[in-house]
């Protein structure tokens, strides 16, 4: 190697500019076992209770060579998320999993554990920096198109309607957001955007006052689309309790446990969602992987329904991301398949 070229490739070691070796085989820092982590973006909700069982799941198959769990804050505070994350730096853990509320604010605490030797990892964050891999369920512009289509195929074409974030800085949500504006820019012309989409803090009871607002300011509006799993629910709510079932619906990503009685009683019509217990099932299989140098590549199947037959691009940030083909449509045509016996939901 030219004498030129090694300080080069130091200083960008030294200015962070260099990840760890993805197809290097990583040993485990503290023992026998590889300890894989995912912090989620709040605990305590459906959503990522039920990614916990994917993440036990895995470990389950895994737990002859892994340690692999899952942590998370009780608010949706970025700062909460990094403060996790050096938290497990501090402990040597082999991989981070992160499913960012931030993607920015966790750069520099990825910069620090890839320092440490720490390999990282993201879902639901495909322009990530400083990351191994993202995960996801697919690709977010089509899966925004597609729940527009799914609108505006029910309320005719036309009409006002409203998107949510949790987040204006969830990328993801965002993505979504785009491609449903570009799809009824494209497709429906008669479809018109109240106002610029509504952050609600991936809180139900905010998502349930914005609407709120929104039906006095906008009385023709005619749909709710939400990205946070909170934006049904707490849309449905405001709808019921004005009496607006059959004049205005809520739509968008949300589990069937949540929004389930809301699809019998109409003010909910549709929910898309991916199984999170895949999603982290599949991320941890990428990191444990990726530890042990082997090739994440196209028409891999990482063993969960969705993502049986991989793709794989690289973002913006030159970073590699993982889409599966993972998104699932529950309306009360189908409700009943996601029911037991009992009359509990499955998910």
């Amino acid at each position: 190697m030219s004498k030129r070229i090694v300080p080069l490739l130091l200083g960008l070691a030294a200015a962070g500019g260099l990840l760890l070796n993805a197809q290097e085989v990583h040993k485990p820092k503290n023992g026998k076992k590889y300890q894989i982590v995912t912090v989620v973006k709040l605990e305590g909700i459906a959503w990522f209770d039920n990614m916990r069982l994917g993440v036990q799941k895995f470990n389950a198959d895994y737990g002859k060579e892994v340690d692999a769990y899952q942590v998370g804050a009780n608010t949706a505070d970025p700062a909460a998320q990094v403060a996790l994350i050096n938290d497990l730096i501090a402990k040597g853990v082999d991989a981070i999993i992160v499913v960012p509320n931030d993607p920015a604010a966790i750069v520099p605490a990825f910069k620090k554990a890839n320092d440490a030797g720490i390999l990282t990892f993201t879902h639901e964050s495909s322009g990530q920096k400083q990351v191994s891999y993202d995960l996801e369920a697919f690709d977010n512009d089509q899966y925004g198109r597609h729940m527009m289509d799914v609108m505006a195929a029910d309320i005719g074409g036309k009409g006002l309607w409203q998107p949510f974030v949790g987040h204006l800085t969830s990328p993801t949500h965002n993505q979504w957001v785009d491609g449903e504006a570009a799809q009824a820019k494209a497709k429906y012309p008669g479809l018109k955007m109240a106002t610029e989409r509504l952050e609600e803090r991936e809180d139900q009871q905010v998502a349930y006052e914005k609407c709120l607002e929104l039906f006095t300011t906008y009385p023709d509006l005619k749909a709710i689309m939400g990205s946070a799993m909170s934006t049904v629910p707490g849309a449905a709510q405001a709808i019921t309790e004005k009496g607006l079932v059959g004049q205005v619906a809520a739509y968008g990503t949300c589990l069937p446990s949540v929004a389930g009685d809301y699809i019998k009683s109409g003010a909910v019509k549709s929910i898309h969602f991916w199984v999170p217990a895949d999603a982290g099932y599949a991320t941890s299989l990428v990191a444990y992987m990726t530890l042990t140098g082997k090739k994440i590549a196209n028409g891999l199947d990482l063993k969960v329904p969705g993502y049986g037959k991989i793709t794989v691009r690289k973002n913006e940030a030159g970073n590699p991301v993982v889409y599966g083909q993972a998104w699932v449509d529950v309306n009360k045509d189908n409700l009943k398949d996601w029911m037991l016996p009992n009359g509990k939901y499955k998910l």
